[in-house]
C-alpha cells in the first residue's frame, strides 16, 4: 500500500474563516431580512470547512467523502418534512 504525502493546510487561516463566519451569523440575527437561508448557508459552509480540513476528508480517499455525504439528502428531507408538519398543522 502506497502512502501519499499531502500538503498541510493552513489551519490558522481556516480558523479565522470560521470565526468570520460566526460573526456573520451573529450579525444576521439583527437584520430585518429572512434569517433562515443565511443561517443555513453559514452553517453548511462552516460544516464543510470542518469536514474538509479538520477531519481531513479533503486529503483522504473519495470513498470516505461519498460514504459520509450519502445520508445527507435523506436527513435534509426528514428535517424538511418535520418543519412542514410542525408549521403546517399548527393552530
Amino acid at each position: 500500500m502506497e502512502v501519499r504525502a499531502h500538503k498541510h493546510p493552513n489551519y490558522v487561516l481556516v480558523g479565522i474563516v470560521l470565526i468570520i463566519l460566526t460573526f456573520l451569523e451573529i450579525s444576521v440575527i439583527s437584520l430585518p431580512v429572512p434569517q433562515l437561508p443565511f443561517l443555513l448557508g453559514f452553517a453548511i459552509a462552516k460544516g464543510l470547512l470542518i469536514l474538509l480540513y479538520f477531519m481531513h476528508l479533503k486529503f483522504d480517499s473519495r470513498l470516505y467523502a461519498v460514504l459520509f455525504a450519502y445520508p445527507w439528502p435523506l436527513a435534509l428531507l426528514l428535517v424538511g418534512m418535520l418543519i412542514w408538519v410542525y408549521f403546517g398543522f399548527r393552530t
